[in-house]
């Protein structure tokens, strides 16, 4: 327990040498000691964690202390502490979370003022306090710098003299949300960091198009090329949520050079650089901020935020943020609806900025009406979620018109949660909730479910793990099997997709069977085989394997289903691959199971459609639109080689011929493949070339089960390679999760 020190005037001597006391009058220092308490710390003991509640201040009388801050798990140094140094500062207003961990590089003694005794000082002493009131106020604004410097790959490997010099130099700047922070055509002058906030990089198209280049966030800079010569600015920088900026003019980048000519030319050169060598397509980087707008007035918003914050609490800490929590922080009832313009607007903007700062992810909770508290979480938010009853009228109501109307202008994603009884087996109707709405994604939840909440906080997160099926006849059992080690492992599946033999079992998992009535169910409708007919269009007519889907999918739509679903076809109408996503599940799976030659095409507004194998059998590059920046698991069941070592003939053989053969028990074996083998070897062969995209990026892992022995139709030993599947799939996973740890 730290020990209060009592009428010690020596100690007035050693606080009025840290800036924070410089020329307070010693009456007040003597005040000030008598609530100062005395902590000592060990070597490499923690004084206060990232996230912490942050009670008070601390200052050095001996020792040294490291202050450091952790960022998609990076450590990142921010500044070291020695004597008379300060560190700890808090919000004045509201309760303060920590947004950096100090711990003590050697024995350490401290002094500590708790937020409780200041805050009462400042109500004994306004005149006096309020100085050092300010002087807090600007310490914390100039942690934030700094731990946005650090954050920022163009700063994090200069010393602290350097970022020390750099901070005095920089100019604080709030930017509204919807607001232009440069214009295309403008001058650039200044380099800008973004300590709090998003920005958008946005080009006009010919055809007055704006397209997103980029989305510049926390430590993050804008304008290195501006800042060392006069150039033009080719494109609009769009504040996307209430924003701070640090800017460096051109004549303080100027100076610094002066001062560190090779730590800052290194810094400058190697940023450029590296920028200039981005030739890859950006990748949007996940939300963090959330608005949560409930419009079904039967469900608990409390209870939904609670299981979202768990959710999100996987991905990293998370806070909800609600108008009675605003009132709360502030002790003050109706804070949360401070107008924008109001003089107290920019302490609330400041304690958003701490709580965003100090936490990975937040969950704003807009209020029932359009209120000041709605329209600020619209702001702050970079992810727009709508959450709905599925028993509720899908029609959009007034209070979600408003919403979207706040909103029209901005490009910030919106995802739908449609909420269901938890015994719900298969959702239906969602094309009632989709169609007059214009949402980036859907998903289905039920409300006690925290696996379903669970794969909506990936996919926010874009931490979503993504399982691509690909063809291959009778060896696809490994698939079942493969996803049956999944779910013993508790490895997520959040979307799912395939081709052919891949995509009547991903259509199956999506569904969330069970592995057992996935195998029982499928060796049913391949051994039940199907009608020959005159060769004509095809070898079979394809009826019973069509009565055969209807009968497990009936009129089931890809968007009623669980989990996130694709298959593709090959259009050979037009030399294309379909990607099937919407509509009928029914005729997805049928699009993308109907070899040439074998099945009749499918016909899809005049177009032909087969088996996607002929273009991309393993469509792991679909799936990477889908989960830009999540897992993908990619399973390729098919060998590159199959039917060798054939017997040679003289350019034409009699299919009597070998007929006989096979009927004549003394003669020397012909081994040629039947039509049937032959076309759906071909029907893949095009597919094939595609793996190279596998191992060329697109998947995180490549799994080849030992399935190659037994060919395309070798139906009746399902069970048996659904359990090599199973136990290839167990050994693969342990050994690539012990990787991912």
């Amino acid at each position: 327990m730290p020990k209060n020190i009592i009428n010690h005037p020596e100690w007035v001597s050693i606080i009025n040498n840290n800036v924070l006391f410089t020329g307070i009058d010693t009456n007040i220092l003597l005040k000030i000691t008598t609530k100062l308490h005395e902590v000592t710390v060990k070597q490499d003991g923690m004084i206060y964690q990232q996230g912490d509640e942050a009670k008070g201040l601390y200052l050095v009388v001996s020792g040294k202390v490291q202050i450091f801050t952790c960022s998609n798990k990076k450590t990142y140094i921010l500044s070291h502490a020695s004597n008379n140094h300060l560190f700890g500062e808090f919000l004045l207003l509201g309760n303060s979370i920590r947004t950096t961990s100090a711990v003590a590089l050697e024995d350490s003694q401290l002094f500590y003022l708790s937020i409780t005794d200041f805050n009462n000082l400042l109500k004994a002493f306004p005149q006096q306090f309020s100085i050092i009131a300010n002087r807090v106020t600007n310490r914390l604004c100039w942690n934030q710098i700094t731990s946005a410097l650090r954050l920022s790959p163009l700063f994090w490997d200069l010393s602290e003299d350097i970022v020390r010099a750099l901070t005095k130099e920089l100019k604080i700047e709030s930017i509204p949300a919807n607001t232009l922070l440069y214009q295309k055509g403008v001058t650039s002058t200044e380099l800008c960091i973004v300590i709090d906030g998003q920005f958008q990089v946005i080009k006009a198209t010919a055809d007055s198009q704006n397209i997103v280049l980029d989305v510049v966030g926390r430590g993050e800079t804008i304008g290195e090329v501006g800042v060392l010569c006069d150039t033009t600015r080719t494109v609009d920088i769009l504040a996307t949520r209430d924003s701070m900026v640090a800017k460096l003019s051109r004549a303080s980048f100027e100076q610094l050079l002066l001062s560190f000519p090779l730590q800052i030319n290194r810094a400058f050169s190697k940023s450029i650089a590296n920028r200039l060598s981005m030739h890859k397509k950006h990748k949007m980087p996940a939300a963090e901020t959330f608005a949560m707008v409930v419009l079904s007035p039967s469900i608990k918003t409390q209870d939904i935020a609670q299981y979202l914050s768990d959710a999100f609490a996987n991905q990293g800490s998370t806070s909800i943020v609600g108008s009675e929590i605003i009132d709360q922080a502030f002790s003050r009832k109706g804070t949360a609806q401070t107008d924008f313009n109001h003089p107290k607007n920019d302490d609330l903007l400041h304690w958003l900025s701490e709580w965003e700062i100090a936490h990975r992810n937040v969950i704003y909770i807009v209020d029932a009406e359009l209120n000041n508290w709605t329209l600020r979480c619209l702001r702050e938010a970079d992810h727009i979620i709508f959450i709905v009853d599925a028993t509720d009228n899908p029609a959009i109501g007034r209070f979600e018109t408003q919403i979207l109307n706040e909103i029209e202008s901005t490009s910030k994603k919106q995802t739908l949660l449609i909420m269901h009884d938890n015994l719900q087996l298969v959702p239906f109707g969602t094309s009632h909730w989709l169609s007059p709405r214009n949402v980036d994604m859907h998903h289905h939840v039920r409300y006690s479910n925290q696996s379903d909440f669970d794969r909506v906080a990936r996919f926010l997160t874009g931490k979503a793990v993504g399982l691509v099926l690909g063809g291959g006849g009778a060896r696809g059992f490994a698939h079942i099997g493969i996803l049956r080690a999944l779910q013993q492992l508790n490895i997520p599946i959040d979307l799912i997709g395939g081709n052919s033999m891949g995509a009547l079992i991903a259509a199956q998992s999506a569904m969330q069977w069970h592995h057992k009535d996935m195998i029982e169910r499928t060796m049913q409708l391949c051994l039940a085989g199907d009608e020959f007919t005159l060769p004509i269009i095809s070898i079979f007519s394809g009826k019973r394997m069509s009565r055969g889907l209807h009968a497990m999918f009936g009129d089931i739509h890809i968007d009623d289903l669980w989990h996130h679903f694709y298959t593709v076809s090959c259009n050979i109408s037009r030399a294309t691959l379909m990607t099937h996503d919407k509509g009928s599940l029914l005729s997805a799976v049928l699009n993308s199971n109907t070899p040439p030659g074998l099945f009749p095409p499918q016909v899809s507004h005049g177009d032909l459609l087969v088996d996607g194998a002929l273009l991309n059998n393993v469509p792991v590059d679909i799936m990477r639109n889908y989960n830009e920046e999540g897992t993908i698991i990619a399973v390729d069941v098919n060998a590159r080689e199959d039917l060798l070592n054939n017997t040679e003939h003289s350019g034409g053989i009699s299919g009597w011929k070998v007929l006989l053969n096979k009927l004549n028990p003394i003669a020397s074996t012909i081994k040629i493949p039947n039509m049937i083998e032959t076309l759906t070897r071909a029907s893949i062969i095009g597919g094939l070339a595609q793996r190279k995209k596998m191992l060329d990026g697109y998947a995180d892992l490549y799994l080849q089960p030992p399935v190659t022995n037994f060919s395309l139709r070798d139906y009746k030993h399902g069970e048996q390679i659904a359990e090599i599947g199973y136990q290839y799939a167990l050994e693969e996973f342990q050994t690539w999760l012990k990787t991912q740890a």
